[in-house]
C-alpha cells in the first residue's frame, strides 16, 4: 500500500468550503494535475489532502482518505474519507515538523496535484497526526 499527497488550490477550492462540504465516510472523486512518482494510486492507498502556504492563508493537512481508485483516462482519483478528517479540517496540522515533512515529500517542483510519498515518509506523515491530534 502506499500513501499520496493530493495538494489543494486554495484559490479554486477554499479551505473553507473543505471544512464545510467534506465529512467522513463520504465517497469523493476528484480530477488532479500533474502526478509525481512512478506508480499509479491503487485500492487501499491512503491520500492525504494538503493545503500549501502559497496561494491561501490557512495552510496545513486537513484529513486523509482511503482510494477507491484511481481512474488514468481521466486523471479522477476516487476515495472514501476516514477519521480523523473531521478534527483536522477544523485544526489542521501545520506546525514546524509538517512544514518540512510537506517540502520533503514534494521536492523541488512543487507545483503539482498529486505527490506519491515514499515509503521512509509514511510513518513520519502517520506519526505526525497522531502527535497534533493528542
Amino acid at each position: 500500500m502506499s500513501m499520496w499527497l493530493y495538494q489543494l488550490n486554495p484559490t479554486q477550492w477554499a479551505p473553507g468550503i473543505f471544512r464545510y462540504e467534506v465529512n467522513e465516510t463520504q465517497r469523493w472523486s476528484w480530477t488532479y494535475g500533474q502526478k509525481r512518482g512512478e506508480s499509479t494510486p491503487t485500492a487501499g492507498d491512503t491520500v492525504v489532502f494538503f493545503y500549501s502556504p502559497s496561494g491561501g492563508d490557512d495552510p496545513g493537512i486537513y484529513g486523509w482518505a482511503i482510494v477507491e481508485r484511481c481512474d488514468v483516462a481521466t486523471n479522477t482519483l476516487y476515495f472514501i474519507l476516514t477519521a480523523p478528517t473531521d478534527w483536522l479540517k477544523m485544526d489542521p496540522w501545520w506546525d514546524d515538523d509538517a512544514k518540512k515533512l510537506c517540502d520533503e515529500i514534494r521536492g523541488a517542483m512543487k507545483q503539482a496535484t498529486l505527490f506519491h510519498v515514499s515509503d521512509g515518509l509514511v510513518s513520519k506523515v502517520r506519526t505526525g497526526i497522531k502527535k497534533w491530534l493528542r
